[in-house]
């Protein structure tokens, strides 16, 4: 599948990196210079390629959404003509910089707030597991729970099984308005793994 990837930081490299190994085609976007943007595509390799935002967009069969909060909805205004009929899978997270509190929540979420500024694309919430978790070497144990919400079912079908290609584990959530629940979930995990020290290995574990 031809994955973009807005969002050349930590995660979108790890996601980049993780999707290409099991055979997708990478553009990753969306760095301070074109340098950086280059240097991401070559830490992915399997002939991943780097450009701009709209050069991602534009071919891609799902764009993979990695930017800090902060900049995401006038990142996705700007491509929003791009977006248009496109699967457009949502890992941002609205927390603030303490990683104590949502910036969004929880009357609406990030997935919502991304979703009513590109109307023409089909939004998917599914928030990634760390991205040192996503470039370590597997362990054993059960995968990371990974909650998918959209409000097309075909859409999150297609999300889902890219999760599974990051060696989690993803869980039908239903409707992108569940993103309200999921994405504070998605905080205090980070809180405990960033702030409360327990490092990058924990993830949330749906037994079922």
């Amino acid at each position: 599948m031809r994955i973009g990837i807005v969002g050349a930081g930590n995660l979108g490299v790890a996601i980049g990196s993780r999707l290409a190994e099991r055979g997708h085609h990478i553009t990753i976007s969306f760095a301070r210079t074109p340098d950086k943007v280059q240097a991401a595509a070559n830490s992915i390799g399997h002939d991943a390629s780097g450009g701009t935002p709209r050069e991602a967009v534009q071919d891609a069969e799902v764009v993979v959404l990695a930017t800090p909060w902060t900049v995401t909805i006038e990142t996705v205004t700007e491509l929003a003509d791009a977006l248009a009929g496109k699967v457009l899978w949502d890992t941002t997270n609205p927390f603030a910089p303490t990683m104590d509190e949502l910036l969004i929540g929880t009357s609406t979420s990030a997935g919502e707030e991304v979703a009513a500024a590109v109307p023409g694309a089909t939004v998917v919430k599914a928030i990634a597991p760390f991205a040192e978790a996503l470039t370590g070497a597997s362990v054993d144990g059960p995968r990371p729970t990974v909650f998918v919400c959209g409000d097309e079912d075909e859409a999150r079908r297609t999300v889902a099984s890219l999760v599974g290609d990051l060696d989690a584990d993803p869980v039908d959530a239903g409707p992108l308005k569940l993103a309200r629940f999921t994405e504070p979930a998605g905080m205090l995990v980070t809180n405990l793994a960033y702030v409360r020290g327990l490092g990058a290995g924990i993830a949330l574990v749906l037994h079922r």
